[in-house]
């Protein structure tokens, strides 16, 4: 955890940083990972500065350490007490029940600061993004227009490939009855679609999947929150 120093951000402040600096959603794996790190490394620099102690205290802790009493000890180099004791100690880990809460904390705060931001779970992790209803502004100040519409041949063909991944073209077509080719491939320059493996038919066809910005353009958190199929 944070040192918990005066002038030391809060956890809340640390998340909240990560979740705004990260150039992808950032997972709660990946935040857990990273605190922890920090953590490690803060305690290493402790643990050397405290190291950085006189001969004659290292004298001390020798002579501690061959059996001094506990009095004796207690006055023994007491810069590089605190060292050994650190040293002692694991690393503490933010569970990621720990992490989840301050992600919904920080979500209801941004919803109540009503603020044109907000904090969304999209493609397995978390990430700042502007409201929707502000959209047309920052598409405006960005030059960009409207997102591309997708076609009807183009949502079939996504459609199966979500549902049926990994897929090949030839079950696509198979399923749909057209040649799928070109729209396989427009998918692919949307990002939306990417190549995945290879078949083990004969002449090895690329499998199909869908891709993280899949996910974000329909709003899911993973493809668990794909509706199912009705039968």
């Amino acid at each position: 955890m944070p040192n918990p120093s005066e002038n030391a951000p809060s956890l809340q402040q640390i998340v909240c940083a990560l979740v705004l600096g990260a150039d992808h959603p950032i997972t709660l794996n990946e935040s857990q990972k990273i605190l922890a790190d920090v953590e490690a490394d803060d305690r290493q620099e402790q643990l050397e500065r405290s190291q950085q102690v006189s001969d004659e205290d290292l004298e001390a802790v020798q002579a501690a350490a061959d059996g001094q009493t506990p009095a004796d000890a207690d006055t023994a180099a007491p810069a590089a007490k605190p060292a050994l004791k650190l040293a002692s100690e694991p690393v503490q880990t933010i569970s990621i029940a720990a992490l989840k809460k301050i992600l919904a904390d920080l979500q209801r705060q941004f919803h109540e600061l009503d603020s044109g931001v907000e904090l969304v779970e999209a493609s397995g992790g978390y990430r700042f993004q502007t409201a929707s209803d502000c959209g047309k502004w920052v598409r405006k100040m960005l030059n960009k227009g409207k997102p591309a519409r997708l076609s009807r041949p183009a949502i079939e063909t996504l459609a199966i490939i979500a549902y049926r991944q990994p897929v090949s073209r030839s079950e696509i077509e198979s399923i749909r009855g057209v040649y799928a080719g070109h729209v396989v491939k427009a998918l692919m320059e949307m990002q939306l679609v990417r190549i995945i493996g290879r078949s083990d038919l004969p002449g090895r066809p690329f499998l199909f999947g869908t891709t993280p910005a899949f996910l974000d353009h329909f709003g899911l958190k993973s493809l668990k929150d794909l509706e199912p199929i009705r039968t």
